[in-house]
């Protein structure tokens, strides 16, 4: 199950980065999205495995909590961003500010990833 959870949570961490980077580089497009969407879908799937293996083995720290149902959140919102940008075809309109946005709900989700693989390190450490 951990297992899992680790490949769930590097996918979303491959594509979500792919689809910032990418999508600030190009603009946003709708492959853009479709990157978001499986990026969001993985950290969902890997947030969900977590969910699971700390209800078996003990509540992560809070302040990972916190942080990573912000972190949902956001990488939720950004994709609503995308997603509005792109049906209603004012996608070069949008580019300024969800850029911007961007980097900001990215660096967040980054910060959240890397305290739960150092929480989970941790955990581990004290387990042996």
């Amino acid at each position: 199950m951990l297992l899992q959870a680790i490949l769930w949570m590097n996918l979303a961490l491959i594509f979500y980065t792919w689809a910032v980077f990418s999508g600030r580089k190009e603009g946003l497009h709708r492959k853009h999205l479709i990157i978001f969407g499986v990026g969001l879908l993985c950290d969902f799937l890997g947030t969900h495995q977590m969910n699971l293996i700390s209800v078996l083995y003990g509540k992560p720290p809070e302040w990972h909590n916190i942080s990573g149902v912000a972190s949902l959140g956001g990488m939720g919102f950004h994709f609503l961003l995308a997603l509005l940008a792109s049906l209603t075809k004012r996608a070069e309109s949008v580019n300024r500010v969800f850029h911007r946005v961007s980097i900001t709900i990215y660096s967040c989700w980054l910060v959240a990833f890397l305290s739960g693989a150092i929480a989970g390190m941790m955990r581990m450490k004290q387990i042996r």
